[in-house]
């Protein structure tokens, strides 16, 4: 299995093929939409149905390897443990013995190509748009770090203070002794947030997640630099002896929050700035015309969505309909899905993606940069 980053995807890129086709394949796994296996092994034999019925143009020594792929896939997900897994990634030319599989814990589209070249723009989009967390576990002698992305987390160091024990001594001398104590803690916390500084500038993440007794925590956030104050974005309980995978489990139920919620308020501010005619539009036909234009700063689209469209061969334009381009006076041709297009060319103009997989009966909509 590979791990989804710009090294993987450089590599897909610049894959050289023995004329052999590479067939490409996506399947949504979210155990959300689709809670029992046979949910989504019957899409996944869909799938290759589809793959096969495109190869069948293809001369027999290709077809035959699109269908050794094809059998690949279907054997892989048969195989397939889910875990945190959403979104599968197949990419397969069985003649040239090109192999990746990726597993991601976000939804991808169902979808299989047959092309020269590995089909990555859905890992592109992923890549553009993941968050990091990193979340530290904190007592009053011992602290862990974690680093999670993408569905993966890695124990990243160990912190031990070790603190003097109570005592039964009474009256006066236990109250020093208690301060004694306390004083101790408050050296170690402040031990942990100036190593939890060092590494974050060493490994920069997006957010940080506090983990430890409830009454400890609000001292340690004091101890903070503000540059990790302003990451915070939860306080649980956790035990110092949680396992990685309770860890990432707790990451990611974050991250699902956090992704609502960017979700929510990214489609409310194209809504209010496109219905106040300032910085958006709403409206497949107004975001084609601003991607053509270099216009998009972010483009906001429902997951999964798919319109037919036309492209034009010489330059790229894109719109709903149209026999010939405006720019370039050149004939257009017929896309089955026009917004994958415009998602990719999106991504080529350094704009932003935000895909919506928590909100329901929207239309794609886009920040402008001017």
């Amino acid at each position: 299995m590979s791990d989804l980053d710009r090294e993987l995807l450089r590599r897909l890129a610049g894959w050289s093929s023995n004329q052999a086709p590479v067939a490409s394949f996506y399947l949504n796994v979210d155990g959300r939409r689709f809670p029992r296996k046979q949910d989504y092994e019957v899409r996944a034999e869909e799938l290759c149905h589809r793959l096969r019925q495109e190869a069948a143009r293809l001369p027999r020594e290709q077809r035959r390897s699109v269908e050794r792929d094809a059998e690949r896939f279907l054997a892989f997900v048969k195989d397939l443990d889910r875990g945190p897994t959403r979104g599968v990634a197949l990419l397969s030319a069985s003649a040239d013995g090109l192999w990746e599989e990726v597993l991601v814990p976000r939804p991808v589209p169902d979808l299989v190509t047959v092309a020269p070249q590995p089909y990555v723009l859905p890992l592109e989009a992923l890549l553009e748009t993941y968050q990091s967390f990193c979340t530290v576990l904190v007592d009053r002698e011992k602290a862990r770090v974690f680093f999670a992305a993408l569905g993966r987390i890695q124990e990243e160091t160990d912190v031990f203070d070790e603190v003097p024990g109570q005592h039964d001594q009474g009256g006066w001398s236990q109250a020093r002794y208690q301060r004694h104590i306390e004083a101790h803690v408050q050296d170690h916390l402040r031990r942990v947030a100036d190593l939890l500084l060092r590494y974050s500038k060493r490994r920069p993440f997006d957010h940080l997640i506090l983990a430890g007794p409830e009454e400890l925590l609000p001292h340690f956030e004091r101890e903070l630099h503000d540059y990790l104050r302003r990451r915070v974005v939860a306080r649980t309980s956790l035990p110092m002896t949680a396992t990685p995978a309770e860890v990432l489990e707790r990451s990611l139920q974050v991250e699902e929050e956090l992704e609502a919620r960017r979700e929510r308020e990214a489609l409310e501010r194209v809504r209010a700035q496109a219905a106040a005619g300032q910085g958006a539009v709403v409206g497949l036909g107004s975001v084609l015309d601003a991607l053509n234009q270099g216009r998009v700063g972010t483009l906001v689209v429902p997951f999964g969505l798919a319109r037919e469209g036309v492209r034009c061969a010489g330059c790229g334009w894109l719109a709903e309909e149209g026999e010939t381009c405006p720019t370039c006076q050149e004939p257009t041709e017929l896309v089955p899905d026009v917004v994958d297009l415009a998602v990719a060319s999106a991504l080529r103009q350094g704009a932003r993606v935000e895909t919506l997989s928590h909100v329901a009966d929207v239309e794609v909509g886009a920040l402008l940069r001017f």
